[in-house]
């Protein structure tokens, strides 16, 4: 039987690397008996590929290029607030031939995903993102640094 420490320090841990990586844990290090380890996930952890992401901050904007290529732009979700950029894609390929004693079927899928802090704060709303031939650019213009306001405790 696992105690109730373990499955705390198990449950600390899935959330840490969630964090940490924006993927849920592959697996549980403790699984009670019958419990099967990726049954709580609809994909396995291996098919979430992380793109290659360039960022480049000048005095009025951040512009960060991701290379995502085999992609629909229509596939391609993108989050913006004020300090982080997370993207994301689902792709699914099927193709099927059909010639004269056989039937050729080929599917592919797969993840993309990406969660990035950012040097300054953006305005996401004013945000824009292109995408051709499998490069996707994102610009994210900077706004102003809130101050910090001191409030006096009565």
């Amino acid at each position: 039987m696992i105690s109730d420490e373990f499955r705390r320090f198990q449950d600390t841990m899935d959330r840490m690397f969630e964090e940490l990586w924006g993927v849920p844990a592959p697996g549980r290090l403790l699984l009670p008996p019958g419990e099967r380890a990726i049954e709580k996930y609809e994909r396995p952890f291996a098919t979430i590929r992380k793109p290659f992401v360039d960022m480049v901050e000048t005095d009025k904007e951040i512009i960060a290029t991701a290379e995502m290529p085999g992609l629909e732009k229509e596939d391609i979700k993108i989050n913006i607030t004020e300090d982080k950029l997370e993207i994301s894609a689902e792709t699914r390929h099927v193709e099927e031939k059909q010639e004269k004693g056989y039937v050729y079927k080929e599917r592919r899928s797969g993840s993309y995903f990406r969660a990035i802090s950012l040097p300054s704060p953006v305005d996401s709303d004013n945000s824009k993102a292109s995408y051709n031939n499998g490069v996707l650019e994102i610009k994210m213009p900077k706004t102003e640094i809130k101050k910090k306001t001191p409030v006096k405790v009565e």
